[in-house]
């Protein structure tokens, strides 16, 4: 996903995703906005009862980590079945990786992005960073190609592709920009479902076969024709639309994801994620 950094504590946005397996992938995500609530452990559960193989929590890169911490706790406290707890976060120190760990999660979601650097003002080296501080707790990865938009060449997507696969993840794949009107990448419009999926195939071609899943967003069957095999379905906030619950407009729900996959001739993994 897409995540802006807020300067406001009531933009906060955190999200709690559903993680779908697919033969070895499949994924769905529960948004949540971080205003004046805080998040619902009882929101983590509906989405293991529905089926989800991983949940996944995610925060913009200015949410307190102690407080992130705890949220993680009182998750993988409801939970009821082995289910895996993801994070994905801003970057993070060694110290920080084992704290994920103490508190139940069993890997994390970390990206360098398309264009890092340069739209952004993040450091390469400190997504890197982070990445090898996981490896160094015990954490599984999760990584991906995005937010690809029309503008990146094909140098500057085969040189995310080279680091996704050295980062040894569970699973990578590709991703495209969402165009919000109004913003400053939205006259770059937006890479259709055909390209999209060309680079999905190409990611898992250049992907060693040790790296089980290859995902894609937002689901789609030619994605999963192409080779996607973990999507993410959506409830809630979501950075990449323009109403407070995603689920009555860009948001795929978890049936939804599983019938994409299965029209595109996947069968659906039933239990926890082999991922992470």
């Amino acid at each position: 996903m897409i995540k802006s950094q807020f300067e406001s504590a009531t933009d906060y946005l955190l999200i709690s995703q559903g993680c779908f397996d697919l033969l070895q992938a499949i994924a769905g995500k529960l948004c949540i906005a971080m205003q004046e609530k805080q998040i619902s452990p009882e929101a983590a559960l509906d989405l293991e009862q529905s089926g989800a193989n991983a949940i996944y929590l995610m925060a913009t890169a200015q949410l307190n980590f102690q407080r992130f911490l705890e949220m993680g706790r009182q998750v993988r406290r409801e939970l009821r079945t082995s289910i895996p707890l993801i994070a994905n976060m801003a970057d993070f120190n060694d110290e920080q990786a084992v704290a994920l760990r103490q508190v139940g999660f069993a890997g994390i979601y970390h990206a360098v992005r398309m264009g890092e650097g340069v739209v952004n003002r993040i450091k390469l080296e400190d997504r890197l960073q982070s990445i090898k501080a996981a490896r160094r707790a015990g954490l599984a990865i999760g990584t991906c190609v995005e937010p690809i938009g029309p503008e990146h060449s094909v140098e500057e997507i085969v040189e995310k592709i080279i680091i996704a696969r050295e980062a040894k993840p569970g699973f990578s794949g590709a991703m495209r920009r969402v165009t919000l009107p109004g913003t400053s990448l939205s006259q770059y419009g937006m890479v259709g479902e055909a390209r999209m999926a060309l680079i999905v195939g190409v990611v898992r071609l250049a992907t060693p076969r040790e790296v089980p899943g290859n995902c894609t967003h937002e689901p789609n069957v030619i994605g999963a024709v192409a080779g996607a095999n973990l999507f993410w379905a959506e409830a809630g906030s979501n950075p990449r639309d323009v109403v407070n619950y995603t689920e009555t407009n860009r948001g795929f729900d978890v049936g939804r994801c599983k019938e994409i996959l299965v029209d595109a001739g996947w069968q659906v993994l039933e239990g926890p994620s082999k991922l992470c």
